[in-house]
């Protein structure tokens, strides 16, 4: 068994893992949506779907990745007991 300070110390690391995943993908989100605004913005110029396609396909993974990589922590964290689901 590991001691409650080890136990207290994992715990926060991983919050803290998960709470830096999502600044992460919130600041690459607000770039790839800006993308898609500036594109949306220009749209009689030729070309105005370069941007917006961009930031269509950047933004997917992003969320996609947030989501597993959230999920996985979690999972982790419900198996070792820090948290319960």
């Amino acid at each position: 068994m590991s001691s409650p300070k080890t136990s207290f110390l994992k715990k926060v690391g991983l919050w803290s893992l998960i709470t830096a995943c999502f600044l992460a993908a919130g600041y690459l989100t607000l770039v790839f949506s800006l993308s898609i605004l500036i594109g949306v913005k220009s749209a009689p110029q030729p070309g105005y779907w370069v941007p917006i396609l961009i930031g269509a396909i950047c933004l997917i993974p992003v969320l996609w990745a947030l989501i597993a990589i959230t999920k996985r922590l979690l999972a982790q964290m419900a198996e070792e007991g820090i948290v319960s689901l």
